[in-house]
């Protein structure tokens, strides 16, 4: 019976009121990070990427703009390779209808910024 006595049960405990305090702060808590997560996730980026055609004149060996779907692209937002190496433009500082890249040879690659493909050329 003494050994029984050892454990003596206490009425001490957490009160539901902070118990129900703690979930709800823990909830917000793993909310938050949640949110913060899929929002650097969702916001990579907001410019487009225009929409630039181009026409293939093999007998001159040149690319000639033929729509532009945004004002005020530069050209310098544009990489251009023929054969992987960098080639330049005969035109003003942006992109505009009836510019033309000249001294086309092999395949042309044409990239807005470096990430998105505009499109690939085969010169013969």
């Amino acid at each position: 019976m003494k050994a029984n006595r050892k454990f003596k049960q206490e009425e001490d405990a957490v009160s539901a009121v902070i118990g129900v305090i703690l979930m709800v702060a823990i909830t917000v808590a793993i909310a938050a990070t949640v949110y913060v997560y899929v929002s650097g996730m969702l916001s990579g980026g907001s410019q487009k990427t225009p929409d630039i055609a181009f026409i293939m004149d093999n007998a001159n060996q040149r690319l000639t703009v033929t729509k532009v779907s945004a004002t005020n692209i530069p050209w310098s937002d544009l990489y251009i390779t023929s054969e992987g190496t960098p080639i330049m433009h005969n035109t003003t500082a942006y992109v505009t209808a009836g510019d033309y890249i000249s001294n086309c040879t092999g395949v042309v690659t044409i990239s807005y910024q470096g990430i998105t493909l505009l499109g690939t050329w085969t010169f013969s």
